[in-house]
């Protein structure tokens, strides 16, 4: 099973690995998808970041959606993470407005932007083994909260670029991660953040993912 975000046509569904697509759409309001998370537990229930309206939310694997903005600002939301061992509490990274937390599955939100110096938050990676440290890229660096979004601090002086596109976390080896950047490729840390090397001369990289199974083995998004 898999979800398609797409610019134009909302989400898209496949339950054949692909090879096949349908829309998943119904009582979306909007056709730009920018974020999914996937609820670990339960993975009927989903939620979608849009490009205007907020997040939504599914319980029945994208058949039908609501709005879950309770606390939102009518912003972009371009990232969401959910905490894996409580599902019920997600993270939502906007365009303009920051960093924002729920602990009820999207029913409410709250703003948890202590410390950030930039509230546009182009991506967001969770610990798998403690969630509560946290990481977020935004267009003024990388921050890492470690506990729970309370509060964050910058972990990006030793990097050259400060706009992070993406991050992603080695599940094996959680100090271990990446970071993609607007103009000079992906970077790498196995120290949690304190240093960083580069690990890659793309140019815009907008997403990246670590094979679960595989570490070493990385896929970027240009």
């Amino acid at each position: 099973v898999l979800y398609a975000g797409t610019f134009a046509l909302g989400l898209q569904k496949s339950i054949d690995g692909g090879l096949s697509w349908y829309p998943a759409t119904d009582g979306l309001k909007v056709g730009f998808i920018n974020s999914l998370a996937i609820n670990p537990l339960t993975p009927e229930t989903l939620y979608a970041g849009t490009s205007s309206t907020g997040v939504f939310k599914s319980t029945d694997g994208g058949r039908s959606w609501n709005p879950a903005n309770t606390g939102l600002p009518d912003s972009e939301v371009y990232a969401l993470v959910i905490d894996p061992l409580t599902p019920d509490t997600l993270y939502a990274g906007t365009g303009g407005d920051g960093l924002f937390k729920s602990t009820d599955g999207g029913a409410s939100w709250n703003a948890s932007n202590v410390g950030l110096l930039s509230y546009e938050i182009w991506s967001l990676a969770i610990d798998p083994a403690t969630p509560s440290t946290l990481y977020a890229g935004t267009s003024e660096g990388l921050y890492k909260s470690t506990n729970g979004g309370a509060n964050w601090n910058e972990v990006s002086s030793d990097l050259s670029e400060k706009s992070i596109e993406a991050v992603a976390i080695d599940p094996l080896t959680p100090d271990t991660l990446f970071v993609g950047t607007l103009l000079n490729g992906i970077y790498k840390s196995t120290d949690g953040g304190a240093t960083w090397n580069q690990a890659g001369d793309l140019l815009y990289v907008s997403s990246l993912v670590v094979d679960p199974a595989t570490p070493t083995n990385l896929y970027a998004g240009i």
